[in-house]
């Protein structure tokens, strides 16, 4: 049987770099040895004890993207090499490295499938680059733009692996005692030892930080790289119906296995299911069915329990998205870090705090937009009010809005409305931006969502779909609920205006919001494509566009809502998703216009 390296030639030596956890990797370097054009010296991660030099080239293996970057964290200094390889063994796509300035010029690059067995990438250059930091840049690319730093904490890991998530700057220790060590210039703030570890008392105070490294030993379950597992490519509909996890794998839950997933309408999980792949497959959205006691955070045990009626679509995205925001707050690497920062008494940087952007000409839909701003959880939000053309009850506002910060603007009738929202922005405290409108519905976690989104797809602009519109009875017809076939969780050109979550930066070199009377986020988003930005689009569970026939930037016929070739669903009435847990007080029983 051919090698799915039969065709790839690298100069002698070739240090083939690969994890001994990494059953699936190991798997495939069978018969290496055996490779035309290679003399492979296989070396484990866990057989290093210092820096690994003389080397013609190296080639990394691993089963994914994210054992990937678990592995580049504990990379020792590996001199020089002209060619530099990854090759991603059970991974569904390849990806191209895009060199760094300081690299050694390239003669060649390639990206592509190795056979039948992964992706493979490899880079050859005109002189010897250093091939350490060509793998911690492999690794840090392969899941795309926008992967942030750690917010500042450094963490060591004594006697044990990094965790997963590609951390550039955590420190592996034969023990707890050299966190101390006075020689060392990067104190870590903490150090996550295997349990029965010598204990905090062993750890030397530090002269850089003033006091010794925190030792944790029950840091729970490993978390999960979310940057690699995450809802990306949920499908809302299905091939085949529930499977058992045992038919898409007999081994630990990959990328590929993931891809797998996606056909079915659930998968069912044995009770001695590895937590490693339980969370892998509950992160990336993968609606599940499971048996036994679960060793995972309690909210996501209750989200996994529920009972749900997996033949209903709608039901069936509603509980992917249970599950995977409890899988994200509580077992991603960002709320590992997190977790890790709060007991050293650490800053760290997770969900920035967000400034929502609302600008209305409308006093009477003001309470009910302060109750979509009051309700939001599991973020930190600031409500910018731009009142256009009239002026506000202050008290009213902060009454509404009880301890949440806000500002109040306003603005004479005529100024033009992408002006506005600029000066709403420049009024920001945050430097993450969010777009909202007077008259639509928020669920309670949609700055949440918004927010979780843009960590885990690293786009520059975040927003969810028009998906739900709520059309106001006319002449011709009652209350209507339309539910349309937008495709979700995908990159995309277009979200809802009243969705737009960015970064102040982004804003700022786009030349804020256009002098423009309406169209602002359309003219916004053609901008962000212009400038070669990414656009996400998440779930449209949390959101819901009304629509009464007037009072509208956008104006546009509402039967448009209810073409037959974008209508999903359609029901009487007000029918938002379970998502939205609207409060009473926010049902449409009158047009919020004051019309008739």
């Amino acid at each position: 049987m051919t090698h799915p390296l039969h065709d790839l030639r690298m100069p002698g030596p070739t240090l083939v770099l690969v994890d001994d956890s990494d059953g699936l990797a190991l798997d495939a370097l069978h018969g290496i040895e055996d490779v035309p054009g290679l003399k492979p010296q296989v070396v484990t991660l866990s057989s290093l004890d210092g820096p690994l030099k003389g080397w013609g080239s190296v080639l990394v293996v691993a089963a994914d993207r994210a054992r990937l970057r678990r592995m580049a964290s504990a990379v020792p200094l590996l001199g020089q090499a002209k060619v530099i390889a990854c090759w991603l063994t059970d991974a569904p796509t390849p990806w191209v490295l895009v060199p760094r300035p300081e690299w050694p010029p390239l003669v060649h690059l390639a990206a592509r499938e190795a056979g039948d067995r992964g992706v493979l990438t490899v880079v050859r250059f005109a002189s010897g680059a250093r091939a350490q930091l060509v793998v911690m840049e492999m690794a840090r690319q392969a899941a795309g733009p926008g992967d942030t730093t750690h917010g500042g904490l450094v963490v060591s890991y004594a006697g044990r692996p990094a965790a997963p998530g590609l951390d550039a700057r955590s420190v592996l220790l034969p023990d707890v005692a050299g966190a101390g060590d006075a020689e060392r210039d990067v104190p870590p703030d903490v150090v996550v030892a295997r349990r029965g570890a010598t204990g905090q008392q062993s750890v030397a105070e530090h002269h850089v930080i003033d006091r010794a490294p925190t030792v944790v030993t029950d840091p729970g379950p490993e978390p999960v790289d979310e940057r690699v597992f995450n809802p990306i490519g949920f499908r809302k509909d299905w091939d085949h119906g529930v499977v058992e996890l045992s038919r898409i794998t007999n081994g630990p839950v990959t990328e590929d296995v993931i891809a797998s997933a996606r056909g079915f309408q659930g998968v069912r999980l044995p009770a001695d299911t590895r937590t490693a792949d339980l969370l892998a497959l509950a992160i990336s959205g993968v609606p599940l069915v499971t048996e036994g006691v679960l060793d995972v955070a309690p909210r996501l045990a209750a989200a996994l329990d529920a009972q749900v009626d997996l033949d209903d679509a709608l039901r069936r995205e509603e509980h992917s998205l249970a599950v995977r925001r409890a899988a994200f707050d509580h077992h991603s690497t960002l709320a590992w870090r997190a977790s890790l920062a709060s007991r050293a008494g650490v800053r760290h940087v997770g969900l920035p705090p967000v400034s929502a952007l609302l600008a209305t000409k409308r006093p009477q839909m003001l309470d009910f937009a302060l109750r979509q701003i009051a309700r939001q959880r599991g973020a930190d939000v600031e409500l910018v009010l731009a009142a256009h053309g009239w002026e506000p009850d202050r008290d009213a506002v902060r009454r509404a809005l009880g301890d949440r910060p806000h500002q109040v603007l306003t603005f004479g009738e005529s100024t033009f409305f992408g002006d506005v929202l600029t000066a709403a922005a420049r009024a920001a405290s945050s430097e993450v931006l969010l777009k909202v409108d007077d008259d639509d519905w928020y669920s309670p976690d949609a700055v949440h969502d918004l927010l979780m989104a843009r960590r885990f797809s690293g786009a520059d602009v975040v927003g969810m779909p028009s998906e739900f519109v709520y059309l106001h009875a006319n002449e011709h017809r009652d209350d209507l609920t339309v539910r349309r076939n937008h495709p979700s969780e995908i990159f995309a050109r277009f979200v809802a205006g009243g969705t737009l979550l960015m970064d102040r930066g982004l804003l700022h070199s786009l030349g804020d919001f256009r002098r423009v009377r309406k169209f602002v986020d359309a003219q916004l988003l053609a901008g962000v494509e212009a400038a070669g930005g990414r656009i996400y689009r998440t779930h449209g569970l949390g959101y819901i566009l009304r629509r009464t026939g007037a009072g509208h930037t956008w104006q546009r016929d509402d039967e448009e809502f209810r073409r037959p070739d974008i209508v999903a669903a359609e029901w009487q009435g007000f029918q938002p998703s379970a998502a939205l847990e609207i409060d009473p007080l926010d049902r449409p029983d009158q047009d919020p216009t004051g019309g008739d």
